[in-house]
């Protein structure tokens, strides 16, 4: 069965987890920074409307993960609005994909009310996979993921960019589809299509140096052919806001906008005469590799968008978002250091050190 990692817990793009205010640094570069992270969130209450789901306590709303109930072993209500069925064949007409085992997933409109729902379990056919604090969460659902986070109604939708990024094709790597999006309540829901291949984080330990230098020049390449389309401001596909959150600096509001982006980047000193398209976030929990057939597919596009070209290079020095797992010190920042190498290597330049100033600093 393919893997995929939707949103690893320590990415800090998924609203909830962001940076701290210390930062002990790697002992091979002190560019690698790494970090702890602080819990944080927006203040949403303006552009939310709750709901009050049945299973929400004293009328308040029910948090993310708890947004897909069972009504038996073959029907789930999802965020009280779309009725997930799984049946022997497809409807002739709505959003469906394979559960893998010869059957289909099925998205249609409940009937009201409700019947009484239950809370999945250990054994439900969808189970969680990641869950942010109570603001984003994942499911894996046969052979698709469900993506639900708390709404900021001027970022970039995720499936708007995969569309853009489809528009673009043929591309140099995979994406998701986009089986179906719908935003309520509140919250934005949009369910992809798996890809083939585990995740660079799982199959990297065991890769031979031959193999780990061809995704690193992969990934590398990728960031030239996304950086070849460019825009008049730092911004989402659709000029909405870009949520990369390491632009923002440190007790200052989480203000993604293209103007306070813009700011904020002309005091770092970067050349904003032009903004190149960047993922933001390529970690090793994003990209899923086949080393059979040495392909590679690239997920979580929810932070992409239009950026000066040193931060894509400085991205990596700076975010511990793109480390791989465990806690050695030298080898968690090895992706990320051999793709700044790289990157270097390709004539881009990075500025760390003053991000970290500027980041830091107290005004």
């Amino acid at each position: 069965m393919s893997d995929m990692s939707p949103a690893p817990a320590h990415a800090p793009d998924n609203g909830a987890d962001l940076r701290a205010t210390s930062w002990p640094h790697s002992t091979t570069d002190h560019r690698y920074y790494n970090h702890p992270v602080r819990k944080t969130s927006q203040n949403f209450a303006s552009t939310i409307v709750w709901t009050t789901f049945p299973f929400a306590m004293s009328g308040e709303a029910s948090p993310v993960h708890n947004s897909i109930q069972e009504i038996n072993d073959d029907s789930w209500v999802i965020g009280n609005q779309l009725l997930l069925s799984r049946r022997s064949s497809p409807l002739s007409a709505g959003p469906y994909w394979s559960d893998g085992k010869g059957s289909f997933y099925v998205i249609s409109n409940p009937s009201y009310p409700l019947p009484p729902l239950r809370p999945l379990t250990a054994t439900s056919n969808i189970q969680i996979v990641h869950d942010a604090g109570g603001v984003s969460a994942v499911w894996s659902i046969g052979d698709a993921f469900c993506k639900v986070k708390i709404l900021d109604q001027y970022a970039t939708r995720e499936h708007i960019t995969l569309n853009y990024l489809r528009e673009k094709s043929p591309l140099g790597f995979a994406i998701p589809e986009v089986h179906h999006h719908a935003e309520y309540d509140g919250r934005y829901y949009v369910f992809l299509s798996r890809l083939r291949g585990q995740t660079l984080s799982k199959t990297w330990p065991n890769m031979h140096e031959i193999m780990k230098q061809h995704y690193v020049s992969q990934v590398a390449n990728i960031c030239k052919e996304l950086a070849a389309w460019q825009a008049e401001s730092i911004c989402g596909v659709d000029g909405q806001h870009l949520s990369d959150h390491f632009l923002t600096r440190l007790g200052f509001p989480d203000d993604c906008s293209p103007q306070n982006l813009l700011k904020n980047c002309k005091e770092l000193g970067l050349d904003c005469s032009k903004f190149y398209f960047y993922h933001c976030d390529l970690g090793p929990g994003n990209l899923i590799v086949d080393t059979t057939t040495r392909s590679l597919g690239i997920i979580d596009w929810e932070t992409a968008g239009f950026v000066p070209k040193e931060w894509i290079r400085t991205k990596f020095c700076v975010s511990s978002g793109m480390d791989l797992p465990g806690n050695d010190p030298i080898l968690k920042v090895d992706w990320r250091k051999r793709l700044s190498k790289q990157l270097e290597n390709d004539g881009f330049a990075e500025v760390a050190d003053q991000w970290i100033d500027w980041w830091s600093k107290k005004d």
